[in-house]
């Protein structure tokens, strides 16, 4: 479901013309119709976490992109993490133990590299 600008305004109780730099910034990607700006729920939580980095965190304009461009890539990590778990569970019995066996061996001479 989209929501209007002004309702996000109202939701995440941020000004209107905050929500507007953030837009103008491409914090965040609403999508435009007739000069209106519609938020989905992707959207709307990208303003809430924008809005929360803000004012709990005091991130300013001149990090934001940083913070956001890294918090980016944790979500895209963690999607292909998932999509790899579920490729690897559908693999069969043998082709999973030589796997753990792969990822053991990895694990274990990525730990001796740090002493």
């Amino acid at each position: 479901m989209l929501m209007a600008f002004e309702d996000v305004v109202s939701e995440i109780e941020v000004g209107a013309a905050e929500l507007t730099i953030w837009i103008e910034q491409h914090w965040v990607l609403p999508v435009e119709e007739d000069g209106n700006f519609l938020f989905d729920s992707t959207d709307v939580a990208r303003c809430r976490l924008i809005a929360e980095l803000r004012r709990d965190m005091g991130v300013n304009e001149e990090a934001m992109p940083v913070v956001l461009r890294l918090l980016d890539q944790v979500y895209s990590l963690r999607r292909a993490l998932a999509d790899l778990t579920a490729a690897i569970k559908i693999l069969p019995e043998d082709a999973r133990g030589q796997l753990e066996a792969e990822l053991r061996k990895a694990t274990e001479a990525a730990g001796s590299d740090e002493d």
